[in-house]
C-alpha cells in the first residue's frame, strides 16, 4: 500500500490535531502546540458537559451500570487526549516513515494496480458512520425527544474520532502488511541462494521488524485505550439491551436493533484493526516457512548454513504488535473482549434480578412481535 491513502488521512486529521500534518513533518511548531492544547481542552469540556447532562439518569441505574458508564466516558476522554498528545512525537514519526520508505522498493511491481481504489477506502467508512449516527439519533429523538440529543451530541463526535483514528492506524498496519506480502513474493519468485540476496532479505526483515517496533512505541498506549473503550462500549449497550423494555414494549425490537448497531459501530473497526495485525503475523509465518523449505532443498553446506542463519534472523524478529506491551494484538485479543463481556453478562444476570427479568420480558416481547 502506497502513501496516498495515508496522506489523505493526514490531510483531514491535521485540522483536528488527530494526526501529524504530513509524512514530511520535521518539528512540532508553536501553532501546532497551541492547536493540540486547544483540542485537549475542548475534549475535556465536551466529556464534562456530557457527563453532567446525563447525571440525572445515573440515579436510575444500578451500581454496575453507573461504573461502566463512568469508565466508558473517562477512557474515551483519555483516549481522545492521548491521540492529540501522540501527534507531538515528531522524531518517532519521522523514524517510522523512513522505515516505510526504505522498504517501498518492494512494492514497485505489486502495488501500482491498486491506486484507483485508494479514495474509496477513505470515503466509504466516513459515509457509513454518519448514516448510522444520523439514523440512531433520529430514532432516539422520536422516542425520548430533545433530551437525548443533549446527552449524546458530544458522544457522536467522540465516536467519530475513535472511528477515524482506528482506520488511520489500520492504514499504517496495512502498509506494513503489504511490505511483508511483497517480501514473501520476493522469496518465492526471486529466491537465489547467494550471499548478496540472502543479506538483502535479512536486511528487509530487520527493517520491517524495526518498523513494527516504532509503530508500537507511537501507538501502543492509544491502542490499549481503544481496546478498553471498545470493551466498555460493548458492556454499556449490552446492559441497555437488558433494560430495553423501559423504552416501551412496542419498541423492543427496534430498540435492540439500535443498541446492537451502536455496538457494531465501534466494535467492527476495532475488529478489523486486530485482524489486520494478525494478518501481518500470518504473512511473516509464510515467509519463515518458505525459507525453511528452501533450506531443506539445498545441497551446498555453506549456502544451507547461510539460509539457516536467515531463518534464525526471521525467528528472532517476529513482527508482534502490542498495546503498550500489556497485550499482543491479534485474534486472541478478540477472545479477551468476548470473555470480559461474557463475565459481565453472567454477573449482571446473577446478582441483579431486575436485569434477569428484563431479559425474559424482552425475549417474550420479541417473540410476540414476530408472530
Amino acid at each position: 500500500m502506497c502513501f496516498k491513502l495515508l496522506n489523505t488521512y493526514l490531510k483531514v486529521g491535521k485540522f483536528f490535531a488527530l494526526t501529524p500534518p504530513s509524512i514530511e513533518t520535521d518539528k512540532n511548531t508553536t501553532f501546532r502546540k497551541i492547536q493540540q492544547v486547544f483540542m485537549i481542552l475542548l475534549i475535556i469540556t465536551c466529556v464534562t458537559i456530557s457527563v453532567y447532562v446525563r447525571n440525572t439518569l445515573y440515579s436510575q441505574y444500578s451500581l454496575a451500570k453507573i461504573t461502566v458508564c463512568l469508565l466508558n466516558d473517562i477512557v474515551l476522554c483519555i483516549f481522545c487526549c492521548r491521540i492529540v498528545f501522540e501527534t507531538s512525537k515528531v522524531s518517532q514519526w519521522i523514524e517510522l516513515i523512513n522505515s516505510l520508505k526504505q522498504t517501498s522498493c518492494l512494492l514497485e511491481e505489486t502495488d501500482n494496480n491498486k491506486e484507483e481504489r485508494i479514495q474509496w477506502k477513505f470515503i466509504v467508512p466516513q459515509v457509513v458512520f454518519w448514516i448510522i449516527s444520523i439514523y440512531l439519533n433520529v430514532y432516539w429523538f422520536t422516542i425520548m425527544g430533545v433530551p437525548i440529543l443533549e446527552q449524546y451530541a458530544f458522544e457522536v463526535l467522540q465516536n467519530y474520532v475513535q472511528l477515524f483514528y482506528t482506520f488511520y492506524v489500520h492504514t499504517i498496519i496495512g502498509m506494513i502488511q503489504r511490505r511483508y506480502e511483497a517480501l514473501k513474493h520476493h522469496f518465492e519468485s526471486k529466491f537465489v541462494a547467494n550471499d548478496k540476496n540472502l543479506n538483502q532479505m535479512g536486511y528487509y526483515a530487520c527493517t520491517l521488524k524495526e518498523t513494527v517496533n516504532r509503530f508500537n512505541s507511537i501507538f501502543g498506549w492509544s491502542l490499549l485505550l481503544l481496546i478498553t473503550f471498545t470493551t466498555l462500549q460493548f458492556l454499556n449497550y449490552l446492559e441497555y439491551n437488558l433494560q430495553s423494555q423501559e423504552f416501551g414494549t412496542e419498541n423492543v425490537t427496534q430498540t435492540v436493533i439500535a443498541h446492537v448497531t451502536a455496538i457494531l459501530l465501534s466494535f467492527i473497526p476495532t475488529v478489523m484493526l486486530l485482524l489486520k495485525c494478525d494478518n501481518v503475523m500470518e504473512e511473516f509465518e509464510d515467509i519463515a516457512f518458505v525459507v525453511s523449505k528452501s533450506s531443506t532443498q539445498l545441497l551446498d553446506p555453506r549456502i544451507r548454513e547461510e539460509v539457516d542463519r536467515l531463518g534464525h534472523i526471521l525467528v528472532t524478529h517476529l513482527p508482534q504488535f502490542s498495546a503498550a506491551r500489556f497485550i499482543f494484538l491479534g485474534r486472541s485479543t478478540l477472545m479477551g473482549i468476548f470473555g470480559t463481556v461474557a463475565t459481565f453478562f453472567i454477573v449482571i444476570t446473577t446478582f441483579e434480578p431486575k436485569a434477569r427479568t428484563s431479559i425474559l420480558e424482552t425475549a417474550v416481547n420479541v417473540s410476540l412481535s414476530r408472530t
